[in-house]
This record gives structure tokens, sequence and C-alpha cells, in this order.
């Protein structure tokens, strides 16, 4: 099995408002208050425990304008429902990027609850649709400057490659999982310690 992840990017500094319209999406996703676990064993308390950390989020702003956000949940299929729904709620621009198994890498680009733009990077191994990037809408919200550089990432063929290059050129990190955090951490990461822990439950 290879790599799996999923990320959600707002690009705003208004963290307080990316916390209220989190909570809207998560009391929707949810369907209960994530409840205790005590007394439950077994199969129960594995999927109740499940339950209660799609309620917990971690979130920074490593770089200025730009929160990250990261949910045990997101992954390549979840992380782009989720990121259209957040749109809604904040009148910002959500990107939301998404790995599996290194033959497939997409990333999505959502504001008000629509798609503006959206790529995918694929080796072949699963028969899907082309999906191209408008670039003039990507670096019109992630930056003109940008323009040149996405498209030669854009054009990349290796799915860990372009994702690694866009990390690299929005200098954000892309390349991450909330359940790889706490290893980052005791392999002295020290910008992984700026995350903070919100749980909904």
């Amino acid at each position: 099995m290879g790599t799996k992840f999923g990320n959600m990017h707002v690009i705003t500094s208004d963290k307080q408002a990316v916390l209220t319209a989190l909570k809207e999406v998560n009391a929707e996703r949810s369907g209960s208050t994530g409840g205790s676990t005590k007394g439950l064993t077994g199969f129960e308390a594995i999927l109740a425990e499940a339950e209660r950390l799609r309620n917990v989020y971690y979130i920074v702003e490593l770089k200025p304008g730009w929160i990250s956000i990261l949910n045990d949940s997101f992954e390549w299929g979840t992380v782009e429902l989720i990121g259209e729904r957040l749109s809604e709620f904040i009148n910002e621009p959500v990107l939301t990027v998404s790995y599996f198994d290194d033959d497939v890498a997409e990333i999505n680009l959502y504001r008000n609850g629509s798609l503006l733009t959206g790529h995918m990077w694929s080796n072949g191994t699963y028969e899907l649709d082309k999906k191209e990037a408008d670039t003039s809408v990507l670096s019109r919200h992630l930056g003109h400057h940008y323009l040149s550089k996405l498209n030669e990432i854009l054009h990349m063929d290796d799915c860990e490659e372009a994702i690694t290059a866009l990390e690299e050129l929005l200098q954000v990190p892309l390349w991450i999982h909330s359940e790889w955090l706490q290893d980052m951490e005791k392999e002295e990461e020290e910008w992984v310690q700026h995350y903070e822990r919100h749980d909904f439950n």
C-alpha cells in the first residue's frame, strides 16, 4: 500500500472565521456530538473512537494568509466534499489536496460552494476522466507570480513529484496527514508543533 493523505487550506488570515465555518460543516457531517467511548468494547469501541476523531481538527497558519486544516478522515474523495461545503460558509477560496497510493493526486479550488478549477495527476492505474486545471484561475487565487511554475507543475507526470513541487512553490504543507503529526513531532519537525488541536466533540 502506498501513501494516502488529504488536507485543506483556506486562503485567509481570519482564523476565527475558519473555525466558525468548520464548526458548521462538522455539525452537519457528524450527526452526533461524538459521545463517550467509556464502557464500549471491541468493534463498537473502535467505531466510536473513529467517529470521535472525525470531530478533531488540527489548524495552523504557517504561511501568512494561508490557514491549513487536517483531520483523520481527510483523504481522496472526502476532503473535496468537505472543502466544497466549507467554502459555502466562508467567503474565501478553499484549496483541497489529496493523494492516493502514488496513483492519483488531485487539487481543487472552491469558493462559495462551487468548484472554480481542479487538476488530477494519474499514473493510469485507474480509468479516470482527465481533469486539467485552468491556470489563469489558479494563479488568480494562489498568486499571479506563480503562473509559469504552476504550468510546469500541472504538466508533470509523476504524482509525488507534482505535489512536492507544489508544496515547495506555495510554501504550505501539502505532503501531510493528521495521523502523521505525532511521529513528525518525535522526529523534531519543529513547525509541526504550531498546529492547534480543536476538538468539536
